[in-house]
C-alpha cells in the first residue's frame, strides 16, 4: 500500500512538472512555437484520460492515435497550417501531446492500483476468509439434519464486534465512514483468529455484521470454555471485545432457525446489557462530580 501511494505521488509530481514545462517552452524558445489549438487541446485531453476509467483497456496506441488525428483535424480548421515551413511545429506539439497522454495513462493506471489496493483491504480480505450466510446456510443446515438424525449434539455461536472496541480518531464528518472501514478490516482479522482457532469440520459464516460458528460435536457444556476460549484469544491477536450469544442443539432449541435466532438474541442481549452497564456508570460519575 505505501509503495502505491509513493508512486502515486511521483507520477502526479512528474505530471505537473511536465505540464508547467510545456505552458514555458516558449520562454526556452522562439515565440509562438505553440499554436492556441493545442494550448486548449493539450489539457482537454489529460483531463479525459485521467477521470475516464473506460480509457484504461484502450491499447496506447490508439489511444495517441485518435487524439493526434483529432488534433491535427482542429488545428487545420482553426486556420493554421499543418505541413510545408510548419512541420517543425507540428511535430512539437503532436509529442508534446503523446507525452501528455502517456503520463496521464500512468497516471490512470495508478489510481486503479489505490482502489483495486482500498477494495482488497476493507473487502477482499474479509471475502476470502469467511463464506457469506447464504452459502454457509446450506452445509449448515445439513450438519443439523445429521445432528437431529443420529440424536448428537451441536452448538451455534454468534459472533460480532463492539463498537466501542473500534477505536476511530477522525474528524466527525469522516467518522462514520472511518469506522465502517475499521470495524470491516477488524472482522477480516477476527474471521482470520477464528479460522485459526477452530476445528477443519467447524463450520463459518458471515451473516450481516456478525459471524455465525456451527460446531459439530460440541454440547452446551463444552460451549461456555470454547466460548471463553474465542474471547480470550480474539482479545490478545486483535485487540477488540466480541459480542457473543450462543445456542445448543437440543437444549435450546430443534431448529436450525431457532439456534440462529436464540443465538443472535443472546449476542444483542449482551450488548444491550454493556450498554446499560456503561451508561450506569456515566451517571454515577456525572452525580459524584
Amino acid at each position: 500500500m505505501g509503495c502505491i501511494v509513493r508512486r502515486m505521488r511521483l507520477l502526479v509530481a512528474t505530471f505537473i512538472i511536465w505540464l508547467l514545462f510545456f505552458y514555458n517552452i516558449e520562454r526556452l524558445s522562439e515565440p509562438n512555437i505553440i499554436t492556441g489549438v493545442a494550448y486548449a487541446f493539450l489539457p482537454a485531453v489529460a483531463v479525459l484520460v485521467i477521470v475516464s476509467t473506460r480509457l484504461r483497456k484502450v491499447p496506447l496506441w490508439l489511444l495517441l492515435a485518435a487524439p493526434v488525428s483529432v488534433f491535427l483535424m482542429l488545428k487545420f480548421w482553426s486556420g493554421y497550417r499543418v505541413w510545408g515551413v510548419a512541420v517543425p511545429r507540428t511535430v512539437t506539439e503532436v509529442c508534446a501531446i503523446a507525452v501528455t497522454i502517456i503520463l496521464a495513462r500512468w497516471v490512470n493506471n495508478g489510481m486503479s492500483e489505490f482502489e483495486s489496493a482500498i477494495a482488497h483491504i476493507t473487502i477482499g480480505k474479509f471475502d476470502a476468509l469467511s463464506e457469506s450466510f447464504s452459502t454457509g446456510q446450506a452445509e449448515m443446515y445439513r450438519e443439523m439434519r445429521r445432528a437431529r438424525h443420529h440424536q448428537r449434539p451441536l452448538s451455534l455461536v454468534s459472533v460480532g464486534v463492539a463498537d466501542e472496541s473500534v477505536q476511530v480518531a477522525l474528524d466527525r464528518m469522516v467518522q462514520e465512514v472511518q469506522q465502517a472501514m475499521m470495524k470491516r478490516y477488524v472482522m477480516s482479522d477476527v474471521a482470520k483468529t477464528l479460522c485459526e482457532q477452530l476445528e477443519d469440520y467447524d463450520i463459518i459464516a458471515q451473516k450481516d455484521d456478525h459471524f455465525l460458528l456451527l460446531l459439530p460435536e460440541v454440547t452446551s457444556e463444552q460451549l461456555a470454555d470454547l466460548v471463553g476460549q474465542i474471547h480470550q484469544v480474539v482479545s490478545e491477536h486483535v485487540g477488540v471485545t466480541l459480542q457473543i450469544g450462543t445456542a445448543s442443539f437440543p437444549d435450546d432449541a430443534v431448529t436450525f432457525e431457532s439456534l440462529v435466532e436464540k443465538a443472535v438474541t443472546g449476542m444483542d442481549g449482551r450488548q444491550e446489557r454493556e450498554h446499560t452497564v456503561l451508561h450506569q456508570s456515566l451517571a454515577k460519575e456525572h452525580y459524584a462530580i
